[in-house]
């Protein structure tokens, strides 16, 4: 496996660190918002669950850039509705990492040395 697509399973990983983070920075503003709330703790479950999947396809040698650019239109959205509706805070600084890290995992995904392993893996 090419060490790009290793990182970009490390940026992923920090994707999702990013975002337990930046729901704990909510809690601390917002009571109804934190991992107090069973709804918000499941989420977070489900969405690191879902980080897991993406990583899983990634080092199996599934082509994983169509899902990381339709998960970050999303997270994009979710950010830019996050910031209309609560301001700029720390809990949307780290929001911003997650999808930043998203956009590191594309860019390694769609490197010379991946884009080789994922043709040599599909042969």
């Amino acid at each position: 496996m090419p060490s790009d697509i290793k990182k970009a399973a490390v940026a992923l990983v920090f994707s999702c660190i990013s975002t337990l983070t930046a729901v704990y920075f909510d809690g601390l503003e917002f009571e109804e918002i934190s991992y107090n709330d069973p709804f918000i703790l499941g989420i977070n479950v489900v969405w690191a669950l879902i980080i897991a999947w993406i990583i899983w396809d990634l080092v199996n040698g599934k082509d994983i850039k169509l899902t990381l650019v339709l998960v970050g239109a999303i997270m994009l959205a979710s950010l830019a509705w996050d910031f209309s509706e609560f301001g700029f805070g720390m809990a949307q600084a780290f929001y911003a990492v997650e999808l930043l890290m998203f956009a590191v995992a594309y860019f390694l995904v769609s490197s010379k040395e991946s884009k080789a392993w994922y043709l040599a893996k599909s042969l």
